[in-house]
């Protein structure tokens, strides 16, 4: 989203950010529209295909809904998400109309974003319209497919607001809820480990857990058939998915594991081998530069570092789960206007925020298979780039943390 200053200038990041994103998302469809005019095959044709396709998926699959067939039947697609991303499922066609539904969920979502974001910018002086940014790449791709990840975007970011406006376990609710959708973004609890938050904590691994266990009550036919076909469903679908190794793969899914693939391949490694050390891994590497580094840091530091390595550790991340690098963005771009504002530089920003240009733009400008070179492999490399930079520049003003800090985005 960006700002149209009506009394003003506005801070020079977001007019930069603007502009980059226009030229990226009009290169976008030059470069689609040149190949196509040389006879090569789509990379990746988003504007051209079916609509909701992701959101209708499991309208059949549903007729079985209270039974073991639901979970498995040859002539219905399976269910592959965690117990309560299949119950919002229901929820979704149990209104009667899926596609409005959908829609009117994602304008509420982010007209209350473009809301945030201009009553952050108005506190710093700039009284200007909202724009929201059509042009963003995760939004269009998400839109289209009718994903549920707009549901874990929403739980995510209202679990980021609350968190900057300092409401803890509001913001652990929202978190468990995002767990208990698509598992991955459980990992935004580990944000309240530094502050001490144990109450929060508890109440966010309590609505995780307290949410899985009521949707396989819910789906039945009984919560152990339940669990088990819930879990068999979701990680074989992750199972089939690590193995692939095609174009759509290599262009469209940002996840580092396209990275180990690559280095297995030149190992000699098979990919067969390569999933339970790339989990351990990445373990690992979270827990040291989380516990290590970031957690000493100023909470921007903190909700970049947590967010990028939630889109790249999973083995499949496609690119409308990059909608949620949209709140480290905000909270980036204010903190560069608070340091215009004040005349001061911070180390390491402005190149963080430049990054976000071709990680919001579509992977079609970097995929060219006759160049090896694919756009997925270049925005997981770029979200290594990212996930490193949030550990190394504290991104403050001043040693006193500018937006880094909870309390600082209150008015001035």
């Amino acid at each position: 989203m960006a700002e149209q200053d009506r009394t003003g200038r506005l801070p020079r990041a977001v007019r930069v950010f603007w502009v980059g994103s226009v030229v990226a998302f009009a290169l976008m469809f030059v470069v689609m529209g040149v190949e196509r005019l040389l006879g090569f095959p789509p990379t990746y044709w988003h504007f051209l295909g079916t609509r909701f396709t992701d959101l209708l998926e499991f309208v059949p699959t549903y007729r079985l809904l209270h039974t073991e067939a639901f979970f498995h039947n040859p002539v219905t697609s399976s269910v592959s998400y965690p117990p309560f991303g299949a119950v919002l499922f229901g929820l979704i066609y149990g209104t009667g109309v899926p596609v409005p539904f959908y829609l009117t969920a994602a304008v509420v979502g982010l007209a209350a974003a473009v809301w945030g974001m201009r009553s952050a910018l108005a506190r710093r002086g700039v009284s200007a319209g909202v724009a929201v940014l059509v042009v963003s790449f995760p939004l269009l791709v998400l839109l289209q497919s009718g994903n549920l990840e707009l549901f874990v975007w929403l739980f995510v970011a209202g679990g980021a607001w609350f968190f900057w406006r300092g409401n803890d376990v509001a913001a652990a609710v929202l978190w468990g809820l995002a767990g208990a959708t698509k598992l991955y973004p459980v990992i935004f609890l580990a944000l309240l480990l530094p502050r001490w938050r144990w109450r929060a904590l508890a109440a966010g691994v309590a609505t995780f857990v307290g949410t899985w266990v009521t949707s396989l009550w819910f789906l039945g036919p009984s919560i152990a058939v339940a669990w088990y076909w819930s879990l068999r469903n979701l990680f074989g679908y992750q199972g089939r998915r690590v193995g692939e190794w095609d174009l759509h793969e290599l262009a469209a899914n940002h996840s580092a594991f396209g990275l180990a693939k690559v280095a297995a391949a030149v190992v000699g490694l098979p990919l067969t081998k390569l999933t339970l050390p790339y989990y351990a891994l990445g373990a690992v590497v979270f827990a040291v530069v989380f516990f290590g580094r970031l957690r000493k840091l100023p909470v921007a530091n903190q909700l970049l570092g947590v967010t990028v390595f939630m889109l790249m550790f999973p083995p499949v991340s496609y690119p409308y789960t990059l909608m949620h690098l949209y709140a480290p963005w905000a909270v980036l771009l204010l903190l560069e206007a608070d340091a215009e504002r004040a005349g001061e530089a911070v180390p390491g920003l402005k190149a963080a925020l430049a990054v976000f240009l071709p990680l919001f733009g579509s992977f079609t400008l970097f995929t060219f298979p006759r160049l090896l070179l694919f756009g997925g492999l270049v925005q997981a490399a770029l979200l290594v780039v990212m996930f490193a930079a949030s550990a190394c520049f504290p991104f403050g003003l001043d040693g006193r943390g500018g937006v880094g800090t909870v309390e600082s985005d209150k008015p001035v």
